[in-house]
């Protein structure tokens, strides 16, 4: 496993602070949450809405997914695990010629779980999965490929119990999503080469060129620079 420091968490949190449009799409995220308690199909399908929106999850029946959300908490009620996730992500479609398809949103739906479920859920998408498996399975080469939502999750809560620092879910995921589209964007592990196809509030925080910016960033990648960076 490879190791986490506290630094590197600090910083992602002080970037995350200088993104000022993220700080607004958390703030409105909130408001939704607390305008639309219930899980009603109409309240979910504003949830769904917002959240295909605010984070591009390219959900393209956002009624049968919202149907299909209010549906199974109807049914089920809100369980806090994260099996219950993997079961919100999987949509049976039903309109528009694509009846008995069958899509998965995993992404979507780690959006939606932890904002409107409980923040125990962490965020998923493949730059903080690719952190993840970086962190946990150093041992792979290639890229730790997730299939489900309960996969992730078990690796994030190891990397999680593994810290010799306390944090919360919140901050670990600004740290794996921050450092991992900054190691992205600058071509380092576990990418080979720099890719600009990166958030565009982040990318306008990381070209700033401020001193205390760039001993930000450097704190981001600690972990690349081994026992001569802590010398």
């Amino acid at each position: 496993m490879i190791k986490i420091f506290k630094e590197q968490v600090e910083s992602a949190v002080k970037v995350y602070e200088l993104a000022s449009e993220l700080q607004n799409i958390e703030k409105a995220l909130k408001k939704v949450r607390n305008t639309f308690p219930d899980f009603t199909v109409q309240s979910t399908l504003v949830k769904v809405a917002v959240v295909n929106s605010l984070y591009n999850t390219n959900i393209f029946r956002v009624y049968d997914v919202a149907h299909h959300i209010s549906e199974l908490i109807a049914q089920d009620g809100i369980v806090i695990e994260p099996e219950f996730v993997d079961k919100l992500s999987v949509v049976v479609l039903k309109n528009n010629g694509d009846e008995g398809k069958e899509k998965h949103y995993i992404s979507f739906t780690s959006v939606l779980a932890h904002t409107f479920l409980s923040e125990k859920f962490p965020i998923y998408n493949s730059v903080i999965a690719r952190m993840v498996g970086y962190h946990v399975h150093e041992e792979i080469k290639g890229n730790k490929k997730y299939t489900t939502y309960s996969d992730f999750y078990h690796d994030f809560y190891m990397l999680l119990n593994s810290l010799d620092f306390k944090t919360s879910v919140f901050d670990l995921h600004r740290y794996l999503w921050i450092s991992g589209e900054y190691r992205k964007y600058s071509g380092f592990r576990p990418w080979e080469n720099p890719n600009n196809e990166i958030n565009p509030d982040l990318k306008k925080v990381f070209k700033k060129k401020g001193e205390d910016i760039q001993l930000l960033l450097k704190d981001l990648v600690k972990d690349l620079y081994g026992p001569l960076f802590l010398e």
